[in-house]
């Protein structure tokens, strides 16, 4: 069984009257929305650059999320950053060698959401980002390290809807990110590090595509809306599949998650202050 922890902590702006400014509705607050996240989940590598063999394990991830409504359109435009770290420790199908993994990825965007009938809130947008990090095969002498680095375009869209069971609000969630426009590092069947010192980078950067640098990661959740604390339960799943100079990266990691929103996430109704309108990027 894997498990996640996630903390999400909403920070609003200090507003004074109702005045307006550069047609910006001052009496609006618009929070902040941090997210922060510990994982553990499983994962499978298979990296031909190392070995032929896949290797399966633990994977460790501290995360945080930005998102705020932004001030020209706050029912509709909204932003957001992504920031997340990862260790995994993963061994081959004999568990006779080990394969360590380090990788680090952020992201900025801007999505636009609607609200349907029935409650449905979907969003769009596209965002820019950036990947890398390196898996270390501890037993192969000649090349035991094949580095990975991304800057990517990616697409993001969700879909959400509250409900209640009995009178708890609960918003239900799914998040999904590809990265799909990509110039991404990978060096030739065979090449060494020593060789890319010594000057041979020729055939190193590769314009990505789905179709040789396909990537995903998607989050289903739902948050428990307490009033001043919510509680998220979900399920996290990321794919990344690589191929170029006849070397195949294939990376799945899978995850359950377990949040923690101080603050809540604005289902619950909370007697009206000042600002008179609040406008969450979540929901």
């Amino acid at each position: 069984m894997f498990l996640s922890c996630t903390f999400i902590i909403s920070k609003g702006e200090e507003l004074t009257g109702n005045e307006k400014m550069d047609g910006i509705d001052n009496s609006m607050s618009r929070p902040v929305t941090g997210v922060y996240s510990f994982e553990i989940g499983g994962t499978s590598v298979l990296a031909t650059y190392l070995s032929p063999l896949k290797y399966t394990g633990k994977r460790y991830s501290l995360s945080g999320n930005w998102s705020k409504a932004l001030p020209f359109n706050p029912e509709h435009a909204i932003m957001e950053f992504n920031g997340a770290g990862e260790f995994s420790s993963l061994l081959n199908p004999a568990q006779t060698a080990r394969m360590l993994g380090l990788q680090a990825s952020f992201s900025w965007g801007m999505a636009w959401r609607k609200k349907l009938c029935h409650g449905f809130q979907i969003t769009a947008g596209a965002a820019a980002g950036i990947a890398g990090g390196a898996y270390y095969l501890v037993r192969n002498g000649n090349n035991p390290v094949q580095a990975m680095a991304a800057v990517s375009l990616d697409l993001t869209a969700s879909v959400s809807k509250p409900f209640k069971l009995g009178k708890l609000p609960i918003l239900f969630s799914d998040k999904l990110q590809i990265p799909s426009l990509s110039v991404f590092f990978n060096p030739g069947y065979g090449e060494t590090y020593y060789e890319i010192y010594l000057g041979n980078m020729k055939g190193l950067a590769h314009a990505g595509w789905w179709g040789n640098n396909f990537r995903l990661d998607n989050l289903l959740s739902f948050t428990l809306d307490f009033g001043r604390t919510s509680m998220l339960l979900g399920y996290r799943f990321t794919a990344c599949t690589q191929w170029a100079n006849c070397l195949n990266t294939k990376i799945f990691s899978n995850s359950f998650v377990i949040g923690v929103v101080p603050g809540g996430i604005g289902l619950k109704k909370q007697p009206r202050r000042l600002p008179e309108e609040t406008v969450y990027a979540i929901y």
